[in-house]
């Protein structure tokens, strides 16, 4: 008998609610045009609505979008994380990286 392993629709949700919850050391963003990356917010937390909104929020709203729309990577030293996604508070697609003020299980 061979057990299959089925694919998960969109492995971002599972990066998403593992983030959620974390404080934010910085959130940063990466101007496409310039390719110069700068800090939007400092001291914040990244946390999912009762409304399935995903809000980065430090002191004032960052970054807001759909968490079904929005996808997510971890960076490869598990520091943060990239989260890309139409962001309505700025009315566009945006990409913003997070870095986790804690980002070790203790």
């Amino acid at each position: 008998m061979v057990f299959w392993n089925k694919r998960k629709k969109n492995p971002s949700q599972d990066i998403i609610r593992q983030i959620a919850g974390q404080r934010l050391k910085y959130v940063t963003e990466r101007d496409p045009a310039t390719s110069v990356e700068s800090v939007v917010g400092r001291r914040g937390s990244v946390s999912i609505t009762a409304a399935g909104k995903l809000k980065v929020v430090c002191g004032m709203e960052v970054f807001s979008a759909g968490a079904d729309n929005v996808r997510a990577a971890m960076l490869m030293s598990l520091e943060g994380a990239v989260l890309s996604g139409y962001d309505e508070t700025a009315g566009r697609e945006r990409t913003i990286v997070v870095y986790f003020q804690y980002y070790r299980k203790v």
